[in-house]
């Protein structure tokens, strides 16, 4: 009986292959990972410049057998975004990315999530097909897109009053021009 492979396993044999480690970072990251959390472990390689993004997302790539997407900077259509709850958004580290015809594209950190379909139903009903992207990033793009739409939302209500308060300043402007004395 072959005993399956970690997922840290997993994306360091990935990192391997694509020689973005050694054989001796591959050991050390094992050993400090084994049976804990991916997210962690993504972390971990990018924070202590072990790899670069690309070669992590590459490898993420391999490990799922999905095509990997870099959120960083991208910008995201709002309507699709809020067409998701944002906690669900978060806490399944998922993005929508884009409609292309009856598929919705999503750029997920575990595409391999069984509860990701379900939970992508709930909101809407179309094929969906998965990319894989960096979790930090992907949160990092969500939370951008709710504090924009905060501000967004404060700059409506600031618009709507000011041009309120504007017509008032006209009127008021007309009437000190149309006084005789």
């Amino acid at each position: 009986m072959k005993k399956e492979m970690s997922f840290v396993q997993r994306l360091t044999t990935s990192l391997l292959a694509n020689q973005a480690i050694t054989q001796k970072e591959a050991d050390s990251v094992v050993a400090m990972f084994h049976d804990r959390a991916k997210g962690r472990v993504d972390n971990f390689l990018l924070d202590e410049g072990i790899v670069e993004r690309e070669e992590l997302l590459k490898a993420l790539s391999a490990v799922y057998q999905v095509p990997y997407f870099d959120v960083n900077g991208y910008f995201f259509e709002h309507e699709l975004l809020a067409t998701f709850p944002r906690d669900i958004l978060i806490s399944k580290g998922i993005i929508p990315l884009q409609v292309d015809e009856d598929v919705l594209i999503v750029v997920a950190s575990n595409p391999e999530d069984p509860e990701l379909l379900d939970v992508i139903g709930h909101s809407v009903s179309y094929d969906v097909q998965f990319n894989v992207g960096l979790r930090r990033d992907i949160i990092d793009a969500i939370e951008e897109y709710y504090d924009q739409s905060i501000i967004l939302d404060d700059e409506d209500d600031y618009e709507d009053d000011e041009s309120f308060e504007d017509d008032e300043d006209d009127d008021m402007a007309e009437d000190i021009f149309d006084d005789e004395y």
